[in-house]
């Protein structure tokens, strides 16, 4: 369903006048959505407490698909943990197969399987070993969990700016700077509704609740021309630091790959993110020239056909490899390809650091 969305809300041309009976649709639930939405929010605000005594961070959005959470969520445990801090991470483990509460020990992620913590929550394992995690869709009890069984000095909560019912130390909106990919400034703004008609999870001035906005896959050349600049007028006192993203190299059966491997090379690219279109950037951006490519919808489960189905597009694209993301990676068997398969490794820097350090010393004093 999630899938039918993203297709049908970023459609153009002769594709919008197919999408119109659904956008339509869509048009009529926002208020119905909206209003359910806002009972909800309010009944969390209602109920706002603080059950732990670490600091807590909140790395969220305001908008429905891939910002990139994740990579700020891992640059912060990591930086946490590099200043000698103990790091607990609360995920939802969105797209898990089993159900069921975790509180995972330092250094103990790496036991738990996808089904039981989810795609996202395995990655985050395998990049920090080092933090404990909290997985379970009560983000606040599995925060107070992990605060008493783990007595960490920073909780991190991935997605949780909707969560009114925790108080935080620090409230981080991540807003991706070409968020489902606008085809204009006409096509932008129209992005930028209310969900479902639009991307937008609350409106806009939801933003004001914020101690900082994080806009990311932004080129240094180009911090001007960001979604943040739609909320300038909005949330005009709120900082803002932009970060950039690149790829730093890639992982295969062999250890480390360096991308100039890969540029010598015919790659079958292809993932089951959110932000699937900043991935492509990003590819091109690194001159690797890829010979085919397939978007799967965010949080993809594969299975036997969707293996065989790349085989085939690969083969037709004469491919001599498969390239594909680290959350990607962490569901998938290079035994199940007939040729190599590697993932990337993703890094984003902040280029603003002082203000980040601002930001961070004034959350945690």
């Amino acid at each position: 369903m999630r899938r039918l969305w993203e297709i049908v809300i970023t459609s153009k041309g002769a594709d919008r006048f197919y999408s119109f009976p659904f956008l339509a649709a869509f048009r009529l639930a926002t208020p119905i959505y909206q209003y359910f939405s806002r009972r909800h929010l309010h009944r969390r605000r209602e109920r706002q407490s603080r059950e732990w005594q670490a600091k807590m961070v909140s790395v969220g959005g305001i908008t429905v698909g891939g910002a990139g959470k994740t990579p700020i969520v891992a640059y912060l445990a990591d930086r946490f943990i590099s200043e000698g801090k103990k790091v607990a991470i609360v995920h939802s483990g969105y797209g898990r197969k089993r159900t069921g509460d975790h509180v995972i020990a330092y250094g103990k992620a790496g036991e738990y399987s996808i089904a039981d913590i989810g795609d996202e929550a395995a990655m985050l394992a395998r990049m920090i070993p080092q933090a404990a995690f909290a997985v379970g869709k009560d983000k606040k009890s599995m925060a107070a969990r992990v605060d008493r069984e783990c007595r960490p000095d920073v909780i991190i909560i991935d997605d949780g700016f909707q969560r009114l019912d925790m108080e935080k130390d620090i409230d981080i909106v991540v807003l991706g700077a070409n968020s489902m990919q606008p085809h204009s400034d006409r096509h932008f703004v129209r992005l930028w509704r209310l969900f479902p008609r639009g991307v937008l999870r609350e409106p806009p001035e939801a933003i004001n609740r914020a101690d900082a906005v994080f806009v990311t896959g932004v080129e240094p050349e180009s911090v001007d021309s960001n979604p943040a600049r739609w909320f300038s007028e909005t949330a005009a006192d709120i900082p803002v630091v932009h970060w950039q993203s690149e790829l730093a190299g890639a992982e295969g059966e062999e250890g480390e790959v360096s991308l100039d491997k890969l540029r010598g090379m015919k790659p079958y690219l292809f993932a089951g993110i959110g932000s699937y279109s900043r991935l492509v950037r990003m590819v091109e951006k690194a001159g690797i020239q890829v010979s085919g490519d397939y978007s799967f919808g965010d949080h993809f489960d594969y299975d036997k056909l969707d293996i065989d189905m790349l085989r085939r597009m690969a083969a037709a694209r004469q491919a001599d490899c498969y390239l594909t993301t680290a959350k990607d990676m962490v569901k998938l068997s290079s035994d199940v390809f007939d040729k190599p398969l590697y993932s990337f490794r993703l890094t984003v820097r902040p280029l603003e650091s002082d203000r980040l350090q601002e930001i961070i010393t004034k959350g945690l004093s």
